[in-house]
This record gives C-alpha cells, structure tokens and sequence, in this order.
C-alpha cells in the first residue's frame, strides 16, 4: 500500500529558498591567497599569474577573473612556472617537484605529466621556466633541460648541458638567432637549434663575455634582434645586450637584480624592489621604485604587455598592472596568506591563526595576524609588533567574538575585524617566560559553561588563569603538578573539568575547579598518563584532544586515536583508554583505529562524526564510534594541499568543514552539521533543482535525528531519512531508484520524540 500524508496547506506558505550559494555536498573550495605571485604570462586580453597555491586569469578587456588550483583539478601546489601555448590552447605549469600540470583552455581539462617528478635521482628537480619552439616544450629545470612534446604527452629527450649529468642547474632558456641560449647557474651556455646531439654536453658551448665566466646568469631574454642575459656579480649586477654585433655591457642597476624581459621595444632588469626601464639603444628611461598607490613593489616577474604598459607578478599584491597614469591590482579575493596553523568558527564568521611554533615550541616569527572570513569575503587583524597567533576560540555568548592566543603577545580579544582587549601581564594574571620581554605564550583557552575564560600560559609559574563573567583574573601555581611547560591545548569539558593535553610523553592533567572558580581551595588535580582497563601506562604521545557530543573524550596520539568513555570519573581512578577496534580487516588480526598515524587534530561534526587530522596521510572521516571509515582524503584523491593537516572546524550552520594544512586552507562541504534546538528556518538546496544537477540536496536546519519524509503534491512518500545532526540529504532518487519527475516535493520533518514539526517545499525538474 502506498503510504501518504495529508497535507495542511496553510503551512505551505514558505517560499522556495535560496542556498546564497553555499556550496553543494561533497564539493570542495579553496580559501588560498593569491597574492604571493610568482610568475606572469599573457594571451592576447588574458594575463596568466602564477602563486604558490594556483595560477589565475585576468582579462584586460572584460575585467574578468578566474582562479585554478588543485580544486580545479591541479595536481599539486608550490608553482614555479607558468607559460601558456596560445596556438595549442595549453597552460602549462610547472612545480617545485618537477611535477607538470597541462590545462586544455577549452575544457578545462587537466592532463599531468609526472616524468620528472618520479624520476629516480637525487637533488631538486624543480622546473624554473617553459619555453615554446618549434611545437616543443623546453622545461629548464634544477638538474638540466627537458624537452616535452605537448601533442604526444611525452619527454622526447633531456639535456645535460655539462660534463657532471645534474649539476647544473638552468635558470631560462631562449632561441636566438637560430641558436639556443641558456642562463644557468654556472655561466651562459648556447647550442645550434639544429644540431642532432644536443643530448651531449660537447655540444654545448659556454659563453665567454661575462666578467667572470662562471658568474651565475640570472635571466635571459630575446626579442626581435635582441638579446639580454643578467650577470651575478658581487655589487651591482650586470645587464648584457647583444644586438647582433657582439656583447655590451648596458648597465649595473640592482645589487638584487631578478630578472630581464623586453618587448614593444623595450627592454627592462628589475630586482625584487624596483623596476628600470632602457630604450633599445640600452638608453635608461623610467625607474619604478615604488607603486602610485603608495608601496614599494615586491617583484618576483615582469612582463610588457602592450606598449607603456607591464604586468608584474608581485609576492604581496599579486598581479599588478602598471600603466603610465595607473598602477592597478588585479587579484582574486582571498586571505592574506596561506599560513593557517588553528582555526574555529561561529554562526557568523571563521577566524584562523597565521602563525605557529617549531617542534621545540619556539617562536617562528611570523607577524601576529588573524584571518577573518565571512560572508564570502577575507579580512584580517593585524599586531606587526607582536608574533606568532596560534589558537582561535570562539565566544559560544556571541558569535562576533573570537579570542586569539600569540606565542608571545599575549591574548587578543576580537569583536570582528576590531580588537576588544588585549590580554598581557601588565593588565591580567599571565605571565611572561622571561619577566618584561615579549614571551608571554599562550597554549590554549576555552570558555566554560558559565562564561568564565580559561586561559593556559606556557613555561611559566602560574600556568592556568581565569577570568571571571565580572572581568576578575585569578592565577594558579600548578607548574609543578603539571609537570612540564610544553603544553598543547586547554579543553573545558561538558561537565566543566578543565583537561591540558601535554606535550611529549607527559599525558593529560585535569582540573576540577569547584565551585568557586576563584579559589584554589577546593580543587581537585591530577597528572596521569593514558592507561589501558589493566591498569598499564601506554606508550602513545598525546597531541590532540577533543570531546564529543556523548561527552566521551577522544585523544590523538602519535600512535593513533584513544578513546575514554568515563571522563567525568577521572578523579575517582577508573579513567582508562581503550583503541578503537576496526572489525573485518584481516581476518584474526586486530586493527586499531589510525594506528600508525600521528593524529595531528580531532573535529566532532554535528552528526557526532570524528574527523581525524594527520601529520602525513591527510584527512579521515570515521563514524560516531570511530569503527568505520567513510572518508579518506589525501594530495591523490582530493584537493588538499598538502597531507599535513594542522587544524580542522566544521562550520556549525552549513556542516562546512575547514582544513587547515601546512600549505593552506580547503574545505570540504559535509552532509552533517550542528543540529538545532527548534526548527526554525528549514530549507533545501538547490532550489529549483535543474536538469544537469546530479549532486545531492540538501535539507538544513533540522534538529538531531530529524525524520525527514519527501512527498509528492499528492501526499505519496518518495524518500525518507533520518538527519545527520542539522542536515539530511536526498540525491533526487524515489525508492525504486529512479529520478522524480517534474513537480513541487514537500519535505515534512519531525524531531526524534515528535514533538516539534517544520515544512518546506522544493522545486524539482527533471
């Protein structure tokens, strides 16, 4: 019998919904900076820009930009080059471990050619430059040149071009005068363009017209009867131009020089600051040292582009196109940069740390900052005179206020982009390592139940500190029941025991305040390392610590996942660990869950999934009780920048999860989100869902273990399912599995006890 559900039309008055384009489950999106440009290129109206973390177009006519990166479909991150063929419709980029991306421009299609990268050979296999002739790519790379033909998607030949097979690293190449013109680290070498053999070094000759013939050639450029090559030296280095007659020196401009180039009949050297123009007579014209819009260019590439106009490839604002009355940037949004050591996130906004410290807990040096995002768009706080932010709390009273830990500066409270207070020994109880000096570093924070903030200070006396709802700081003297001044992080249990996971083989220590937070008088401590139900200490280092929605706490190891499902008893003795058991593997052989995986980070999503970030296989998605894998995500199957994942947050609304590695930020649009008190706003999206959409709908803003059902107009039920925390998904399909038809669906949704109800409707057309 077909089951139905009569329906109240007076509820139905919710409109179709917008999703404001939150991206669809199981997609992902990049969130790097593409302001750290390091090659430039153009076709025609398009410039091509290179950074670390992709490559993006600008089309000079339409304004129109367009990022790739590993989301795209690029196979790797860190680019060191970039050309584009424009008579083939192929973008060509090159990386730092000679792996080589091809992009068909009218498809978009990515073809790898991984050659060079899994060639079995010791140094840098670093690709430094494409140069196009004659239908064939000359790679210059860290060991010689290697030359690829684009159509057949293979290395024809390598060229060694001295004597020791790699050790020779070239810079750039260039066709000349039917002659190939090396710029390499040992000096200029150049070959005929048509001689067989140019795989034996013999035929290579070194050039002679350098002040020293071994001096480092930086760059070489050629244009119409024109040559330029760039000369290391020590001072000023020397610009070289032959222009058919033989080699001059034209000029010593930069003791930083980083390149030539020329073109509309002229040329250019330019060093990392500055910019000098000449005519091609070698006359000097315009020296640009600095930006209209008021800054000192960073230059990594340059490139003319149209006559009085050149496009610059600048490490801080991108691409930057410098016309005579205009100085423009022209880069995609994105944050400052793509150093993301923890994040967190509220309702409102996401908020990153750019920051760290090394594996002996000392200070890398990078400016304090904070990355904001929210609604769509990236801002940052900025402290120039302080280091190193590494841990973000949000404020669960308002979703506007995050606290910020530096590895030196102290404690910052934002409200937004804007500072609130900042938190230092001079107006709190923190503590400095070494008393008046800037070593104030803070491990961790949280807020508990009542809005007290707990504060973990780092190597000094009084590591634990309070501030109180009424603003008053209380200080602890619990350095020596702790045991150790490296510490990782401060967690507030749902029962409201303050846990510090300890660095090394130091364990946790936990901390019943009382109830008079205030006052040590009636807390209650203890140190311990992890121990299994008999009683025996095990071996596994702690380095991440995390709660789930069951209150079971849940430990990363540098030995995998260990699980306690009795926190709140810690102090009574009979807190122990357990591994969590993955059954069918192999037959009578146990498998422990993550065993041999540093896990760098644990996130519990609102589905009361364990996400498990590592130090060098990527990212794992594991069922609430961790037996069962659902994702694995590495640098082979998934976008991710790199394996190391540093910090992991699943937005609390939209399920987002946010992957922070050690070579940027992803994320990944998960099918679980915090679930609701109440139904409130219920939706779907896509709404209208269209012919070519085959992905899957989504249904938010559901309570935990909502019972979704999907009706026609006629009451028959097409689907049903049951939410993961705040969200439910459906792929479109009825229970025979076949694609509904056209029509409006009605989607019914019900708490577990049946006690609340929420209606939406959605637009499906097949």
């Amino acid at each position: 019998m077909v089951k139905r559900i009569h329906i109240l039309f007076v509820s139905l008055l919710v409109g179709f919904n917008n999703s404001q384009a939150q991206p669809f489950m199981g997609k992902w999106r990049d969130y790097f900076a593409f302001n750290d440009a390091r090659v430039v290129g153009v076709n025609g109206s398009k410039i091509y820009c290179a950074a670390a973390n992709g490559f993006f177009t600008y089309n000079t006519e339409s304004g129109e930009l367009a990022k790739f990166s590993t989301v795209n479909g690029l196979h790797e991150v860190d680019i060191t080059a970039l050309n584009v063929l424009s008579d083939r419709g192929i973008v060509l980029i090159g990386y730092r471990s000679g792996n080589i991306d091809l992009m068909f421009e009218n498809t978009n299609q990515v073809v790898n050619l991984p050659y060079i990268k899994d060639k079995p050979m010791t140094g840098s296999k670093r690709i430094n430059h494409f140069y196009y002739f004659n239908s064939l790519v000359y790679a210059s790379t860290d060991f010689g040149i290697v030359v690829i033909d684009p159509v057949k998607l293979e290395v024809s030949d390598t060229y060694y071009v001295v004597e020791n097979s790699g050790t020779l690293r070239v810079n750039r190449l260039v066709v000349w005068n039917n002659r190939f013109w090396a710029a390499t680290n040992q000096g200029v070498f150049s070959a005929d363009i048509n001689d067989p053999l140019l795989i034996s070094y013999e035929h290579w000759n070194r050039e002679q017209f350098f002040t020293d013939v071994n001096n480092e050639c930086l760059s070489v450029a050629a244009y119409s009867n024109y040559l330029l090559a760039l000369e290391k030296v020590v001072g000023n280095d020397v610009v070289w131009l032959n222009s058919g007659s033989g080699w001059a020196e034209v000029d010593r401009p930069f003791d930083d020089a980083v390149g030539v180039t020329a073109g509309y009949e002229k040329f250019f050297a330019y060093s990392k600051n500055a910019i000098q123009g000449y005519s091609l007579l070698g006359e000097k014209d315009d020296l640009i040292s600095s930006y209209l819009f008021g800054d000192t260019p960073k230059v990594t590439d340059c490139l003319p582009v149209e006559n009085g106009t050149l496009a610059i490839a600048d490490e801080s604002y991108g691409l930057v196109i410098i016309a005579p009355a205009n100085h423009g940037v022209h880069t995609p949004v994105g944050p400052f940069n793509n150093k993301f050591f923890h994040i967190d996130a509220s309702a409102n906004l996401v908020v990153a740390a750019s920051g760290a410290y090394d594996g002996a807990f000392g200070n890398l040096w990078n400016p304090f900052m904070a990355h904001i995002f929210s609604d769509g768009s990236w801002s940052y706080y900025a402290d120039w005179f302080n280091h190193d932010a590494v841990r973000v709390k949000s404020d669960p009273r308002n979703p506007n206020v995050f606290y910020v830990a530096s590895w030196g500066g102290g404690l910052y409270k934002l409200n937004g982009e804007s500072l609130s207070e900042h938190y230092t020994p001079e107006n709190s109880t923190l503590q400095s390592v070494f008393p008046g000096q800037p070593y104030c570093r803070i491990a961790g924070m949280d807020i508990d139940s009542k809005g007290n903030l707990w504060v973990v200070n780092s190597e000094v006396p009084n590591p634990i500190s309070v501030r109180t709802t009424n603003g008053v700081w209380k200080a602890f003297p619990y350095y020596t029941a702790i045991g150790t001044s490296r510490i990782i992080s401060l967690t507030v249990s749902p029962t409201g025991i303050i846990w510090l996971a300890l660095a090394r083989d130091h364990g946790l220590f936990a901390l019943d305040p009382g109830s008079d937070v205030e006052s040590a008088n009636d807390d209650i401590y203890l140190k311990f390392r992890p121990r299994d139900a008999n009683g025996n200490t095990l071996p596994n280092e702690v380095t991440a610590l995390a709660f789930d929605r069951d209150g079971y706490l849940w430990l990363g190891t540098n030995q995998g996942v260990l699980v306690n499902y009795n926190p709140q008893s810690v102090f009574q003795g009979d807190t122990y660990f357990q591994k969590i058991k993955i059954p069918d593997v192999v037959e009578g052989l146990a498998v422990y869950l993550l065993e041999t995986e540093e896990v760098t980070c644990i996130e519990v999503d609102g589905g009361n999934r364990k996400w498990f970030g590592t130090g060098k296989s990527g990212l794992y998605l594991f069922s609430p009780d961790g037996t069962k894998q659902i994702h694995h995500f590495n640098t082979s199957n998934s976008p991710l920048p790199s394996n190391s994942v540093l910090s992991i947050k699943s937005h609390p609304t939209t399920g987002e999860v946010f992957i922070a590695t050690d070579k940027g930020l992803v994320s990944f649009r998960s099918d679980a989100s915090q679930p609701a008190d109440r139904f409130g706003k219920v939706y779907a999206f896509p709404n209208p869902v269209r012919p070519n959409f085959t992905g899957m709908i989504t249904i938010a803003g559901l309570m935990e273990n909502s019972i979704v059902k999907i009706t026609d107009l006629t009451g028959s039920i097409v689907y049903e399912t049951r939410s993961n925390g705040g969200l439910a998904t459906w792929d479109g399909k009825n229970r025979n599995g076949t694609r509904v038809a056209t029509g409006v669906y009605l989607i019914f949704c019900t708490d577990s006890k049946g006690e609340q109800a929420a209606v939406t409707k959605l637009l499906f057309v097949k």
